[in-house]
């Protein structure tokens, strides 16, 4: 255990805190408090767009449309929250002078201070039946170790509170048996047993399982400590492709799945997976389509 916790409190490309280290290992150590912390710094698209009137998007948020996409890591996000208020991280952060950005990006950034606080942490991504009634979200958490309970706790450091969720006996700090891991529903769904299937396509553009085949492969990145841009999935399950999956393509994904409901326990094998398996390693995402010659 000692190995796969030295692993997680190791940095990706995305969760490097850089220049911000002594910065966020100087932040409260309280767990509970470091969430609400995070989460005040950042407020979610979606918010924006039900929240404030148009005008007031324009005038506060001119730029952040095709900017604030580009805050893949969270040096690039803390910097913009020093640029908005050199103040830094501070609760109640006015809305218009917050980051916007979606749940991955809240947790590259939790798991960054995390990490520079020397803390194992990871991002993990799912599916959030907590926060709407009538769908269940693609969404992201963190996972990080306690050293006294001997665990790993699950917390969502996205969601303000509970007076923006469906569920309001949510429990924020501790969400792993509220939140959906895509390894459980993808072998759910391949006994046929997800009855409610529909409930995780609405508002996508996913047709069936190919939505759980997408969130595994993030989660499953995610585990191996590369937090994926959410449009980046292995090219053999993109798309149409995902209709032309051979009978040994679903064994291959379903061994994956069943790897992945215990993490720890398997995380040599998952790990020799991600080194040698270059199917699932050759992605399509935004800057490169592997339909086009070069």
């Amino acid at each position: 255990m000692n190995k796969i916790k030295d692993f997680y409190r190791q940095a990706s490309f995305y969760t490097n805190a850089g220049v911000y280290k002594e910065y966020f290992v100087s932040l409260t150590n309280d767990v509970h408090k470091l969430r609400d912390l995070v989460c005040d710094q950042h407020i979610h698209k979606m918010r924006v767009f039900r929240s404030l009137k148009k005008e007031d998007i324009s005038k506060n948020f001119v730029w952040y449309n095709c900017l604030y996409d580009g805050l893949n890591t969270a040096t690039a996000m803390t910097s913009e929250i020093f640029r908005l208020d050199g103040k830094g991280f501070y609760i109640d952060r006015p809305i218009e002078k917050r980051i916007v950005v979606t749940c991955r990006y809240i947790s590259i950034l939790f798991a960054s201070i995390m990490k520079a606080k020397g803390i194992p942490c990871r991002c993990r991504s799912g599916f959030a039946p907590y926060i709407y009634a009538d769908y269940n979200v693609d969404h992201w958490i963190n996972e990080y170790w306690d050293e006294k309970e001997k665990r790993w706790i699950a917390i969502d450091a996205q969601i303000q509170d509970t007076t923006r969720t469906h569920n309001k006996n949510v429990n924020l700090y501790d969400i792993k048996t509220e939140f959906e891991y895509p390894a459980a529903l993808w072998l759910k769904a391949r006994k046929g047993e997800l009855k409610d299937l529909d409930k995780y396509l609405k508002h996508t553009s996913y047709k069936g399982m190919d939505i759980l085949a997408h969130v595994l492969f993030l989660d499953f990145n995610a585990l191996m400590n590369i937090e994926l841009p959410y449009r980046y999935t292995p090219e053999f399950v993109y798309d149409n492709n995902f209709d032309k999956l051979s009978s040994e393509d679903y064994v291959e994904l379903d061994n994956l799945a069943k790897l992945m409901l215990n993490p720890d326990q398997n995380f040599n094998k998952l790990k020799n997976l991600w080194e040698t398996n270059e199917k699932f390693r050759l992605l399509h995402g935004p800057y490169y389509n592997p339909y086009i010659k070069y």
